[in-house]
């Protein structure tokens, strides 16, 4: 039996005919502001009761607004039980010092301490991994250099036009921004000054909990800097916010213009994703072979100087190599000497061997592409230029690559989106030179 959508239903009898799971009937309490937490019996009874015209709120009716009222009861499930516990262990913790400073008994404040201590470090675990206490400062929530209270906020997110960008939990409303993601946050457009991801590098186990496989992972953080060098957190995200930053920003300059959007920063820890000249693999190789073959990609003949001054860009490229391979085999073996001389560690000077074989793979890869240039292991390609970014330019056909210029070939003027460009191959590595001397 096909289900109609739950607006659409009158009575808790029509609704009973049909089967709901319990995440189901979560977010249709979700939906509508009712208690949406409990087991699959406790929501069919906050159902049953809005149908008799009882709206059964959440436990924590702070806001009106379903979003700001879910992640409050979400992300706080034992505040009240956490928070009992920390008030407990605070009193017991304080009589016990105030017991052992005035020294009336050699035992007595032993066990007040025992227990508030214990406690204490209890309720704070307990605190920061049920992010209960995102939930408490939520209560007043975060604002920059102008406050703003919880009715307020709740307001602005009911708004007709507030627009919800769901996958960085930030609310466009009229007058303020408000992130719900990293704590309830409210920031009038007036007061903001600056716009910024930030990118952290975590890192989690992997499989079952006695697994000791580990994998690293990023979260990013949109942050708001205000007139008054105040910085906001306004949301915190498991997937890159860039893109919704942008959004957010331009829809900031129709407010403010004055608002900077500074460059993400990016963790020490993040893979290097900067541009490249080359990209090199069979992968690569695989790709641009099947894109010639779907006609993507067509063989052009270039002019004979710039053909020379591509192969003398990969020369030179290899000759560069031998002096800093002997720099560093030279560099190795100081600290191979110190490690057997002084330190005794041969084990630890076992890894620097490889440093010293450097020069030779350096001198047999020279020969390698002199044989290449001699062989005109080269191939050129016209491509139409389909998308282009920070990171590259991506061709039509290779839409897995991003490829980069050779700054010494790169052509006088930027090229746009459905340009012709030139892929250009030596060996197995791959580049984009020049398009001004095809024949």
């Amino acid at each position: 039996m096909k289900r109609p959508d739950f607006d659409s239903i009158k009575t808790y009898e029509e609704f009973k005919k049909y089967r709901w799971y319990r995440d189901e009937l979560s977010d249709i309490c979700k939906a509508h502001g009712l208690l949406f937490v409990g087991s699959e019996k406790k929501l069919n009874k906050v159902i049953e009761a809005y149908f008799n015209g009882v709206k059964i709120p959440p436990r924590r009716n702070w806001y009106t607004n379903a979003v700001l009222s879910s992640f409050v009861n979400e992300n706080g499930v034992l505040m009240v039980f956490t928070l009992g516990i920390f008030a407990v262990s605070l009193v017991f913790t304080v009589i016990g010092l105030i017991n052992r400073i005035r020294c009336t008994d050699d035992v007595y404040y032993v066990p007040h301490l025992a227990f508030g201590i214990t406690g204490l470090i209890f309720s704070w675990i307990g605190i920061q991994t049920d992010q209960d206490l995102e939930v408490i400062k939520s209560f007043f929530p975060f604002c920059g250099d102008k406050r703003f209270t919880r009715a307020q906020v709740d307001e602005q997110a009911n708004a007709e036009n507030a627009k919800y960008l769901r996958d960085v939990g930030v609310f466009l409303a009229p007058d303020m921004l408000i992130g719900v993601s990293a704590g309830v946050a409210a920031v009038a457009y007036e007061d903001i000054s600056s716009l910024q991801v930030i990118q952290h590098w975590h890192t989690r186990r992997k499989g079952s909990k006695y697994s000791g496989h580990y994998e690293d992972y990023y979260t990013y953080n949109i942050v708001v800097g205000t007139n008054r060098s105040k910085y906001i957190v306004l949301s915190e995200s498991m997937q890159d916010a860039e893109n919704s930053a942008k959004i957010i920003h331009n829809h900031c300059l129709l407010h403010n213009p004055k608002v900077e959007y500074i460059k993400m920063k990016k963790s020490p820890m993040a893979p290097d994703d900067s541009p490249k000249e080359i990209v090199s693999g069979n992968g690569v190789v695989y790709a641009v072979e099947k894109a010639v073959k779907e006609q993507h990609l067509t063989p052009v003949n270039i002019d004979d100087d710039l053909k020379k001054r591509f192969t003398g860009f990969h020369r030179n490229k290899a000759l560069v190599l031998i002096p800093e391979s002997l720099l560093v085999a030279l560099i190795a073996a100081v600290f191979l000497y110190l490690c057997i001389m002084f330190l005794y560690r041969v084990g630890v000077g076992f890894f620097l061997l490889a440093c010293l074989l450097f020069p030779f793979y350096a001198v047999y890869n020279f020969f390698s592409v002199l044989g290449s240039i001699r062989k005109d292991d080269t191939e050129f390609y016209s491509g139409i230029l389909v998308h282009r970014s920070e990171k590259g330019y991506v061709i039509k056909g290779l839409d897995f690559h991003v490829f980069g210029y050779i700054k010494k070939l790169k052509p006088d003027d930027e090229p746009d989106i459905g340009d012709k460009v030139i892929l250009a191959r030596f060996k197995d590595e791959f580049s984009l030179i020049s398009d001004k001397q095809i024949i």
